[in-house]
């Protein structure tokens, strides 16, 4: 005879397990949920990084695909003063504010140690969503954004020494504060730049003298959070008109020395301090041996004039 206690013809021992394990697997649920609420409600962030082009005062063109190459034809026609910069996206999907810092870029190559790495920023007001903010400390109120306008071209190659044949593999990155590992863009939409590469449309033949000089003084002038034209008798759009007029002095690339003298002239007639602009006059000649091999014709030709022949040809594609 069986003296072990049974109800509904099931032994109460067995019953006992049952219940216990159901609880067991009630407190795991539990407790995954709990764990999937505080990864959805505390701070956490969404990172997108765009391909853009900045013409100050006029547009900002982005590739919201969060693919790194464009294509002229496709963007729209790109005036002579512009610069290519990454734009940074960071949402907050959670119900709680999160402050992020250092934003910038994951750098990676073959064989190389992951970097993490700071460019120039640049701040720009009231364009929408894709205002830009120079912070490198913000706070994100939930279900709100931010955008850093980042110059990548600072960095990639020539301050990394990228060895020859060598991709680069680009990503955003933030730090978020409480979390000791930075957040990164997605790594299935990281950028691929390959070696040798100067711009991103990849449509591009070359590149007017007078963008990549003009670029320069961009990066000078409007570069941080208190842009230097917020405190100065002039604009970016007078120092390009400046850069012009002493380029149309010459033919062909002029030396330094005629460079700086024709700068100086330029800017006495437009009655500003040739000092800015011809102290920057180095820097514009290095870009322009950076850019030898792509350089457009002197002074500059646009893309925006007649990109086709009489004869119905297509044009080499210039950026600016």
């Amino acid at each position: 005879m069986n003296s072990t206690p049974e109800l509904f013809g099931i032994s109460v021992a067995v019953l006992a397990l049952i219940v216990a394990g159901a609880g067991f697997l009630v407190s795991l649920f539990t407790l995954g949920w709990q764990i999937s609420k505080h990864m959805l409600d505390g701070g956490r962030v969404r990172i997108y990084l765009n391909a853009a082009t900045w013409e100050p005062g006029v547009k900002l063109t982005t590739n919201n695909t969060g693919q790194w190459q464009m294509d002229i034809g496709t963007f729209g026609q790109v005036a002579k003063e512009n610069i290519e910069l990454a734009q940074l996206v960071v949402e907050n999907p959670g119900r709680t504010a999160v402050t992020i810092h250092r934003p910038g870029l994951s750098i990676a190559m073959k064989g190389k140690t992951e970097r993490f790495i700071v460019p120039r920023m640049f701040k720009l007001d009231d364009f929408g969503s894709d205002t830009a903010t120079a912070e490198t400390v913000v706070r994100i109120d939930p279900y709100d954004r931010i955008t850093f306008l980042l110059d990548y071209w600072s960095v990639i190659p020539d301050h990394l020494h990228v060895p020859p044949g060598t991709d680069v593999t680009v990503r955003g990155s933030v730090l978020v504060a409480g979390h000791k590992r930075p957040r990164r863009s997605p790594r299935s939409r990281a950028w691929k730049i390959p070696a040798g590469a100067w711009t991103a449309y990849r449509d591009g033949e070359s590149i007017s003298p007078f963008t990549v000089m003009w670029r320069v003084l961009c990066r000078s002038h409007l570069g941080g959070r208190k842009p230097h034209s917020d405190t100065s008798d002039y604009s970016i759009t007078e120092l390009g008109e400046i850069l012009f007029q002493a380029m149309r002095k010459f033919e062909e690339r002029p030396s330094s020395d005629e460079l700086v003298a024709a700068l100086r002239e330029a800017a006495t007639e437009w009655e500003v301090s040739p000092l800015p602009i011809a102290t920057l006059s180095w820097q514009m000649l290095e870009s322009l041996d950076r850019h030898e091999s792509h350089l457009g014709k002197w002074p500059y030709r646009s893309i925006a004039s007649d990109p086709r022949d009489p004869d119905g040809n297509q044009r080499q594609r210039q950026l600016g």
